[in-house]
């Protein structure tokens, strides 16, 4: 098409530009016939230079008439389509397409703490409350530090606690409780959060990992008061102290741990069977030492089963080279029956411990110079849906002649127990409980009912505890 159009802009050029050419029968002369001779050669040779250059503009114009010949149909088409993929993108949350997954590859676990950015420098902040109205109908014989000990009201404690990673490699929680007349710091601790092998490290103040009990706060028991046991053995405020632990999860086809703490016990509301002060630690030896291994296995798709075993070994303070001995066991049953979104549950919770401590020779021993008892609790607890709570609980410790911690303490113990509770949300809880504790030692009122209504509000961000 060019080409041809070309030709007759060359001759229409001929015609215009030599007019001695004739129109109507004029001959021309020689010279202007070898002029247009010669520019007629020129036009040849530029036509063959075009023609060289053709396929291209033919393929050109091929992909132009292409474009201008599309059906105009299938370009509106196009053009709704571009408008449902935007709606659609618009209905879309977009931090839902930004989120990783663990399904991409190329994206960083969120449970990698060394790839995932910290969302604030602030630490999770929460405030804890138990308030306990109390009645008894004789002089009570309450062993625990929270217990409401008082005819009326109580508070029991305020716990406030600040947790939080610090970096990639360490955590730190702290646990400081406010009462009537002064504050604590019950935990402050720091956890390893990257150790090869299944290791975890935990050092500063912290409760020591022993029974089921003893390493949870009094918001999480099932019950208001602590468990006589373990005020005999270890305390008003448990047993715990300054020091460092190292566990590690075992690599068996079921749940295994085990963990050894080493810390400084001693004093008379934490460790009362071991030294009487932290100041009493002048050489490694005067440490405690705690073992303990927790295994767990699911029996059935509702049934699970956690069997511990636990022991605290150190000096006590009748003499130099004496020691205390503790050993215990726990065991829960667990049992979560489908429906009602899970939160139907009965749980059997049992403690047993023994306690073996060298005295001063002479005296009413079992075995020359040792001192030996042993006590426990078995709990049991039915929560039929979200709001309430049902459990029961029996408690026995022995007595032992002589005992210079509890020279008044020569029979078994006996104390059972029973509550209700409600909780209107996760965030708070009212409890109504009675008991009956039975001491056969005393020459009066060896028998004291107990009722007491506790209620619990918490506020703010509560990590959560063990199982």
């Amino acid at each position: 098409m060019r080409r041809i159009t070309l030709a007759f802009a060359v001759v229409a050029l001929l015609l215009v530009g030599h007019p001695s050419l004739s129109v109507a029968g004029d001959e021309p002369d020689q010279d202007d016939t070898d002029d247009v001779q010669q520019e007629l050669e020129q036009i040849e040779r530029q036509l063959d230079a075009v023609d060289d250059d053709e396929p291209r503009r033919e393929d050109e114009q091929t992909e132009e008439d292409e474009q201008d010949d599309a059906d105009p149909l299938d370009v509106d088409d196009e053009l709704e389509q571009m408008e449902r993929d935007l709606e659609a993108a618009d209905d879309e949350d977009p931090t839902d397409a930004a989120a990783p997954t663990h399904e991409d590859p190329q994206l960083p676990s969120p449970a990698d703490p060394r790839e995932s950015a910290p969302q604030s420098m602030n630490p999770d902040i929460s405030a804890i409350t138990d308030f306990a109205f109390a009645h008894f109908t004789d002089e009570p014989d309450l062993r625990g530090g929270h217990d409401p000990v008082n005819q009326g009201f109580n508070l029991q404690g305020v716990e406030l606690a600040l947790q939080a990673a610090v970096d990639p490699y360490f955590r730190f929680d702290s646990y400081i409780v406010f009462s009537l007349w002064g504050v604590e710091v019950e935990e402050a601790f720091g956890t390893t959060l990257d150790l090869p092998a299944n290791l975890q490290l935990r050092a500063g103040n912290y409760l020591t990992n022993f029974g089921r009990v003893n390493p949870t706060h009094l918001h999480v028991w099932n019950f208001t008061t602590q468990p006589l046991v373990l005020g005999k053995f270890f305390g008003g405020e448990g047993l715990r102290g300054l020091g460092v632990e190292v566990s590690q999860l075992l690599p068996l086809p079921w749940f295994a741990e085990w963990s050894l703490s080493v810390q400084n016990i001693g004093g008379a509301s934490t460790g009362r069977s071991w030294l009487g002060g932290e100041g009493d630690v002048e050489t490694l030896t005067d440490l405690g030492v705690s073992p303990r291994l927790e295994q767990y296995w699911d029996l059935t798709g509702d049934l699970s089963m956690l069997l511990g075993l636990s022991g605290v070994f150190g000096p006590n303070d009748t003499g130099r080279g004496n020691r205390t001995d503790v050993y215990g066991a726990d065991l829960l049953l667990y049992y979560n029956p489908p429906g009602l979104g899970g939160h139907q549950q009965i749980g059997w919770q049992n403690e047993f411990l023994l306690r073996r401590r060298q005295v001063p020779e002479g005296g009413n021993t079992t075995d020359g110079g040792v001192l030996q008892d042993f006590g426990g609790y078995s709990e049991l607890y039915y929560s039929p849906s979200l709001f309430w709570r049902f459990a029961g609980r029996y408690e026995y410790v022995s007595g032992v002649e002589n005992d210079y911690l509890d020279p008044e303490w020569d029979q078994d113990r006996h104390r059972v127990g029973a509550n209700v509770s409600y909780y209107p949300s996760h965030f708070s809880r009212i409890r109504l409980e009675h008991g009956v504790d039975v001491m056969p030692y005393r020459d009066e009122a060896d028998l004291v009912h107990m009722t007491m209504v506790q209620l619990e509000l918490v506020i703010g961000a509560h990590g959560a505890h063990q199982f």
